[in-house]
């Protein structure tokens, strides 16, 4: 599978199960989410993608650096929307192009080469995490919603699981 198309099936399972959640459900305080949501989940999801999709035009990528969209915290048809507009632009994104990462570790800024190609694997793998917590506050608080098959699970655990 490519990155492009493991981008596309993630973004396909977390449309899946946010189009199940009414405002309320999404915005909802959980306990076992430690009082956060799963908009606010998703919305951290969304935003490292928004980022890398930005970042195409000047080849600088801060992931410290983002703004907090708290309209995608609340409203899950925003967020729809908005990962339908950052999937469009990934799978348009010309992955070996050179890209510089820049983190900022206790006010010290460090700059590392990176590329698409990573950055795209990056957000994935983040992707999958957090979307392993909110498998786990739908199981608790929403059961009315049905999961897709591997949802919140790591490509290496699902084939380390099929040997």
């Amino acid at each position: 599978m490519s990155l492009k198309s493991a981008t596309n099936e993630i973004f396909g399972q977390l449309t899946d199960v946010i189009s199940q959640l009414d405002n309320e459900d999404y915005a909802c305080q959980l306990n076992v989410l430690s009082g956060n949501t799963i908009g606010k989940h998703v919305r951290h999801i969304l935003e490292f993608y928004d980022l890398l999709v930005h970042s195409y035009h000047t080849g600088q990528l801060n992931y410290d650096r983002r703004q907090r969209d708290l309209l995608l915290e609340i409203s899950p048809e925003e967020a729809i929307l908005r990962i339908k507009r950052i999937n469009f632009a990934i799978q348009h994104l010309d992955l070996n192009r050179p890209l510089h990462l820049e983190a900022e570790l206790s006010s010290l800024p460090v700059q590392i080469p990176s590329s698409y190609h990573r950055e795209l694997l990056y957000n994935i793998e983040h992707a999958i995490h957090h979307m392993a917590l909110i498998q786990v506050a739908v199981r608790d608080a929403f059961l009315h919603v049905i999961l897709p098959v591997n949802f919140g699970v790591a490509y290496s655990t699902i084939q380390h699981q099929s040997h």
